[in-house]
């Protein structure tokens, strides 16, 4: 028989005793090295299942308020979603707002900038107590 014959067969070292009757072979070699090599596998596809769902159950967690304990893998994923898309509204609003307020902040220097020289420019013709304010005149 070929190596494919037993591609299928499940082979969990705990549970099988004699790993020439699993397999079928009479080479004890080939038979532990196959067990070995299905065992390695068997190991590594517990381990990545056990990080998949470790990595569910910490999405679940930084979701708020979303406290199913028995929520499935579908609704962690649709939450997420929502929260991402959420989250994206509002990272958009927030860049809109602060392009608005740099805006007006550039609007403000230019005027501060006016006034002060406006302030010098009086200064040479007027009196330095009056300052002026927002177009109108003031006296300090």
């Amino acid at each position: 028989m070929s190596d494919n014959d037993y591609s299928d067969i499940e082979i969990d070292v705990e549970e099988s005793g004699n790993s020439q009757s699993a397999l079928g072979s009479n080479d004890p070699n080939l038979s532990d090295s196959k067990r070995h090599a299905r065992a390695q596998h068997n190991a590594l596809e517990r381990r990545r299942r056990d990080n998949i769902k470790d990595m569910y159950t910490s999405l679940k967690d930084e979701i708020p308020n979303f406290n199913s304990e028995r929520a499935s893998r579908a609704q962690i994923l649709k939450k997420s979603i929502e929260q991402i898309q959420e989250r994206n509204k509002d990272v958009e609003q927030l860049n809109q707002e602060v392009e608005q307020l740099e805006e007006t902040n550039e609007k403000l220097r230019q005027e501060l900038l006016a006034l002060q020289e406006a302030i010098r420019n009086e200064g040479n013709e007027t009196p330095q107590s009056e300052v002026v304010i927002n177009g109108s005149q003031s006296q300090s």
